[in-house]
């Protein structure tokens, strides 16, 4: 049996992008547009807009990478919340 530090998850849980960490990460690489930022984490500028705006929730894999792209954790890019 593996051995977990993370709290048993009761219901559905989704994580948000903290928006205004985000635009400050984006801002230090001097990507403000929202068609240049999907286009650094390789993604379409649709796809992305909603995970901005909250109405898509991303994979691991690219959260991660949009992360990644800007130089921070996924802890500190978005939050959990308890899905409605």
């Amino acid at each position: 049996m593996l051995k977990s530090d993370a709290a048993p998850l009761e219901g559905d849980v989704r994580i948000r992008l903290r928006t205004e960490v985000y635009d400050a990460l984006a801002a230090r690489k001097n990507v403000t547009h929202r068609a240049a930022q999907a286009q650094l984490h390789g993604l379409d500028r649709a796809h992305f807009g909603r995970i901005y705006t909250g109405d898509r929730v991303p994979t691991l894999r690219t959260a991660m990478r949009i992360a990644a792209d800007l130089g921070t954790t996924v802890d500190a890019l978005f939050v959990r919340e308890s899905a409605a």
